[in-house]
């Protein structure tokens, strides 16, 4: 016991951070812990990852931005080998920090007056000012005069509006499985249309609240093989869900607000809540081909307002909705590296 101890408190010694046993089985990234203050008393969790590699690839760090499912956390740091992207990409020699929105795992959330059946809770706008918040923090704390994004499916569309308003923050802007403001076939689109107008967004409630089994239903279906575990761990996809709704006050059920689905819906319809036009930074679109939330017209319509951008790559690699989540040879490896090498290039 006193050798574990002594271990744990060299290890906190040489690295500065937190750390404990449970993670040191099966990884070598320590990390920090902040909340940052955002707009409206909102407090902003966000997490800082040490870098796995003696050398850094990019002098600026990389912000990771989860989806309007579950938050940064369940998406990207989970507590289980081969768990994490966020410690996968530290490993690389990024300097890798993960944040959550207001509202999504353990970020605060404003009083919404929620009588007023227009309001939107979670909105982009607000999102963008969360973003800016720890954009700020970051470049204070770590004396840099940019960051990079990395925005996942509806974090692609937060980080999307964030470039375009400030991209002379930014070094990169990363997105994955994103939708953008065009009007092409959705298959979610029917789950959200009111029944009487396709084209307006029914809604039944402020906030989207899911159990342990509707957060994995999608991602299996779409798994084009019989025997999902060659295709996903079954230990990773556990501690997905399980760590998902580890922040309801149940500890079964997920809530998050739910403002992105009213977003989601009318982008697909070809609102353009930003345009890629005013976005100037290099700029990385990618879509994994069996996703089943961004369609092949997102990044059509993406690439021909990508005028603007220094330098701009737009792919589709192997991989389903949560590549980042699946095992390295069904996509997750070329994400890694489609990322690593642009990141090189800053």
């Amino acid at each position: 016991m006193k050798k574990i101890l002594l271990t744990t408190i060299l290890l906190y010694l040489i690295t500065g951070c937190k750390t404990d046993t449970k993670q040191q089985d099966h990884q070598e990234i320590g990390f920090d812990d902040f909340f940052v203050k955002s707009t409206d008393g909102v407090q902003i969790f966000v997490r800082e990852f040490q870098t796995g590699a003696q050398e850094q690839i990019s002098e600026y760090p990389l912000i990771l931005i989860h989806g309007g499912g579950p938050g940064a956390i369940a998406s990207f740091d989970l507590d289980v080998p081969n768990g994490s992207f966020a410690k996968d990409l530290a490993k690389k020699g990024i300097k890798v920090y993960l944040m959550n929105i207001r509202g999504w795992e353990k970020s605060t959330l404003p009083t919404y007056n929620l009588s007023d059946s227009t309001v939107v809770v979670g909105n982009y706008k607000e999102a963008t000012q969360d973003i800016e918040s720890v954009v700020e923090f970051i470049r204070e704390k770590d004396k840099v005069d940019k960051v990079s994004l990395f925005g996942w499916a509806t974090g692609g569309h937060w980080g999307g509006n964030y470039a375009a308003e400030n991209s002379d923050k930014l070094a990169g802007f990363i997105s994955l499985n994103s939708l953008y403001g065009t009007n092409a076939p959705w298959e979610l689109k029917h789950f959200f249309w009111q029944g009487s107008d396709s084209t307006k967004f029914n809604k039944t409630g402020f906030f989207r609240a899911s159990d342990k089994e509707g957060l994995v239903r999608k991602w299996t279906s779409t798994i084009p093989i019989e025997n999902k575990q060659d295709w996903r761990d079954s230990l990773v996809m556990e501690a997905y869900r399980a760590t998902a709704v580890s922040f309801g006050e149940d500890k079964t059920t997920m809530k998050v607000p739910g403002g992105y689905r009213e977003e989601s819906f009318y982008m697909s319809n070809g609102r353009k809540y930003w345009d890629a036009s005013s976005i100037t930074c290099p700029t990385l679109i990618l879509r994994t081909d069996l996703d089943f939330w961004s369609r092949p017209q997102d990044l059509v319509a993406i690439e021909k307002d990508l005028t603007n951008s220094k330098r701009k790559r737009i792919k589709t690699i192997k991989g389903t909705h949560y590549v980042f989540l699946d095992r390295d040879e069904r996509g997750r490896r070329d994400l890694i590296d489609e990322i690593v090498n642009f990141l090189k290039e800053q």
